[in-house]
């Protein structure tokens, strides 16, 4: 990164401490971060606890559809 040189007016540097503000980021580059820093990518922690909560209904009624059949017999 380039160093800019403060401006000098004799009593004050203006831009002495100033700092450029970092270049946008890209989702390509988002995603390059995410995998070298080791985080899980796809769905959101609500999102799996929503799939896991319905997978679970689901289960107890095929459960309780499979054994209904099976005590009016």
């Amino acid at each position: 990164m380039q160093k800019h040189t403060p401006y000098d007016t004799g009593k004050v540097k203006i831009g002495l401490i100033y700092t450029p503000p970092p270049p946008q980021t890209t989702p390509e580059s988002d995603w390059i971060q995410c995998i070298l820093l080791g985080e899980r990518q796809g769905m959101s922690e609500d999102a799996l606890a929503c799939i896991q909560s319905l997978v679970f209904i689901a289960t107890i009624i095929i459960g309780i559809i499979l054994l209904e059949g099976y005590t009016n017999a």
